[in-house]
């Protein structure tokens, strides 16, 4: 299974590798379709990430205890009148 190590590891990983092919392209002269292919490659893994995320929120939901939404039934009986 994977853990919210795993899963932050691996979103810190990929913004790292997003900032690195930034940087890389600022210096130096990409053909304009390297750029778009680039491009289209961060936002695909900026994707991934934002799934990543919300399965780490996911875990993370399930180890919080929950607020009280708990359901219980109240059993409700009538009064028995009283005798005088």
């Amino acid at each position: 299974m994977v853990t919210k190590d795993t899963m932050a590891h691996f979103i810190s990983a990929g913004m790292e590798m997003m900032q690195a092919a930034n940087t890389t392209m600022k210096s130096m002269q990409i053909p304009q379709e390297t750029k778009d292919r680039v491009h289209k490659a961060e936002k695909e893994l900026l994707l991934a990430m934002r799934s990543a995320i919300d399965v780490v929120i996911s875990e993370l939901d399930k180890e919080m205890p929950s607020k009280g939404s708990e359901v219980r039934r109240i059993e409700i009986r009538k009064a028995k009148p009283k005798s005088r």
